[in-house]
């Protein structure tokens, strides 16, 4: 085991029972994150912004002409909205953290950042022993969406230090477990595992039914309805008779990975920003897998394939097997108490592009 990594779902519990984190009860702990509700502050804005080093937030509430917000107004499509996240932060000195949106956020091309004070970075508190107030910069982009106080759209993982695998380790994790595998459930060596900077690329799998795409809409989703809304009065079907597709500036896509993705109990990992060399568009919202993602009760699942949130920059087409995203794994500071495949999930059983939670299953 690591000595420096993510802290786990009991350790988290630790910071909040010391008083480091506090008003962030047991349901928002997962196996290696924490999720961060929204409070019942929200506001519009004429843009988003960053914070300099030694500002607060809140002060820069006038700068961005920001007018209060009645949570039982839906978002406008295209605005952009503070809001601030429940809680008190006041971490220890050797801590820090990164966020980012949560999945079912993600699949709705529901666009959220999160901004600390006295940090120059999004979705990020560094530290030492950083305090303070974090908002969510949300913005949707393709269809009104209506959020409540206690919802939580972002999560933060908490680290002690970075522990990427390097080669070696990634080996010797392919060899005990397997980390990547193909559509068969075979284990892809290290070999086989295409590198790119510290992280290992996936594909795009295109044919027959390969996901869904968003044109925008004017109907509302309200994030607090899960298993709600009918699937093609928001997206619609891409059913492809070959291996090819375009994808179009100004769509939202739900795609998927032919690659099943395994990640360990000592493990997480984390889609990266992808290079511009391969193209430009975003290949993911969320980006981060829990521990126990693919792994089954035994760690004999052999994975399960990632869904991706693609925003082309430009008219696109893309092929079968075409590189799409990045994967990078990283230690955990200890093995969580709770796995990912064990935990109560509406993804477990993800085996083609998989809308949130929110739309119906078919």
């Amino acid at each position: 085991m690591s000595r420096t990594g993510v802290l786990p779902k009991q350790m988290l519990r630790e910071l909040c029972a010391t008083g480091c984190i506090i008003g962030v009860d047991e349901r928002y702990l997962n196996p290696a994150s924490i999720d961060l509700p929204l409070a019942d502050e929200a506001y519009r804005l004429e843009s988003i912004f960053l914070p300099l080093r030694g500002e607060k937030v809140r002060d820069l509430l006038p700068l961005v002409g920001a007018t209060p917000h009645n949570f039982s107004n839906p978002l406008e499509v295209g605005v952009p909205y503070l809001i601030r996240i429940a809680g008190e932060w006041r971490l220890p000195s050797m801590i820090y953290g990164y966020a980012n949106p949560k999945s079912s956020t993600g699949r709705n091309g529901f666009f959220c950042r999160t901004v600390a004070d006295d940090v120059d970075m999004y979705d990020a508190l560094i530290g030492p022993g950083w305090s303070g107030e974090m908002w969510v910069l949300a913005r949707p982009d393709y269809f009104p969406v209506l959020v409540h106080p206690g919802l939580a759209v972002s999560q933060m993982r908490l680290f002690d230090g970075k522990s990427f695998l390097d080669d070696l380790h990634t080996e010797l994790a392919i060899g005990r477990h397997g980390l990547i595998f193909d559509e068969k459930g075979r284990k892809l060596s290290f070999g086989e595992m295409r590198r790119h900077a510290d992280s290992f690329l996936l594909t795009l799998r295109v044919g027959e039914m390969m996901g869904w795409e968003c044109r925008g809409t004017r109907k509302v989703l309200d994030l607090d309805k899960c298993n709600f809304y009918d699937l093609e009065d928001f997206f619609k079907p891409i059913r492809i008779s070959d291996r090819k597709h375009i994808l179009r500036k100004g769509s939202f896509y739900i795609l998927t990975t032919p690659e099943h993705i395994m990640v360990p109990p000592n493990l997480s990992a984390e889609l990266r920003a992808i290079d511009p060399r391969l193209g430009e568009y975003r290949s993911h919202a969320a980006g981060y897998i829990d521990p126990g993602w693919g792994y089954g009760s035994d760690g004999k699942a052999c994975g399960r394939p990632i869904t991706l949130e693609v925003i082309p920059q430009e008219d696109m087409l893309v092929r079968d097997g075409q590189a799409i995203a990045r994967i990078r794994y990283e230690y955990m500071k200890e093995v969580p108490e709770t796995l990912y495949d064990m935990a109560a999930s509406n993804y477990t059983d993800q085996r083609a592009a998989r809308l949130s939670k929110h739309f119906k299953k078919t």
